[in-house]
């Protein structure tokens, strides 16, 4: 299928699931319940019946017993809406960088579970608005089509997450799951950022992507230091004090992002470029309470 996650490790997505925190809105059947009820398998409660209900949900055994007229309910199953969004800015890195390697991978796991749950799997990359787009797709099947939109994902631009969401989420798209990958590097705040989602109600998960040479810069003597993004220049003579009061903002920043999306209700991984990316990446999941 692809070199971004190996056969052994897709065994072992298989036997997953999304645990999700409240019923969905969506209308196709899958493997989460909704708020409609109907003619579902997971029966929810009793009703009285009023004139006009289908009759094919009547409780006889409770006619007879009490000699009232009572109506079955279910809850029907539906298919959630998941919004995949990977940051395809510059920060991110050129075609070989881990930032992007990382990233498309966690992109294909959260979309690989998602459609063996038949949930409508969207992905969506980003640098200052949307790149580029698959709509919704339901399936295991269509995991070829996700694939290879992440395959041809390359970087470009500047972060821009709040155009993101205005233009991706301002056009009425259904409530639902919207995971955010991205190193989180730019200029506005993440309130600011995140503002125009947090208007839409669904539920976020951030899966921040952190490069140790970002985290703990291996540099020394002069240097000149480019912005990957708008491509200014800074002379600058590194010494071991510089890097000290950097890495103890870089552990600050980290930290605040952190705090901003748990402040928020949200759920936040951290995922790190030199790790064993299979084995971190599930635990991080289920630490979350995301996977099961």
């Amino acid at each position: 299928m692809s070199t971004l996650l190996s056969k052994e490790f897709l065994r072992r997505l298989d036997g997953i699931s999304l645990l999700l925190r409240r019923p969905v809105a969506g209308h196709l059947r899958g493997q989460h319940r909704s708020r409609r009820t109907g003619f579902g398998m997971i029966f929810a409660d009793y009703r009285p019946y009023s004139s006009g209900d289908d009759t094919r949900n009547l409780d006889w055994a409770t006619y007879m017993r009490l000699d009232r007229l009572v109506l079955r309910m279910f809850e029907e199953e539906a298919d959630t809406p998941i919004y995949i969004l990977i940051d395809n800015s510059a920060s991110m890195g050129g075609a070989e960088s881990e930032k992007l390697k990382v990233a498309k991978k966690f992109a294909a796991v959260l979309a690989y579970v998602g459609l063996l749950n038949h949930d409508r799997v969207s992905l969506i990359s980003f640098s200052d608005g949307v790149l580029k787009e698959m709509p919704g797709r339901r399936g295991k099947n269509q995991m070829w089509r996700a694939i290879h939109f992440l395959d041809s994902l390359k970087n470009e631009g500047r972060t821009n997450l709040a155009n993101t969401f205005r233009r991706f989420f301002g056009t009425g798209r259904t409530r639902g799951l919207v995971f955010v990958i991205s190193d989180f590097l730019f200029e506005q705040t993440l309130e600011d950022s995140f503002r125009p989602l947090t208007q839409h109600g669904h539920d976020v998960f951030a899966g921040h992507i952190i490069d140790p040479e970002e985290e703990s810069p291996s540099l020394n003597g002069q240097v000149v230091l480019v912005d990957s993004e708008t491509r200014e220049s800074l002379n600058a003579q590194v010494t071991e004090t510089m890097l000290a009061n950097y890495r103890a903002e870089f552990n600050k920043y980290r930290t605040k992002t952190e705090q901003f999306f748990k402040h928020a209700g949200w759920n936040y991984v951290p995922i790190r470029t030199d790790g064993n990316f299979e084995a971190s990446v599930l635990a991080a999941l289920k630490g979350e309470g995301i996977f099961r």
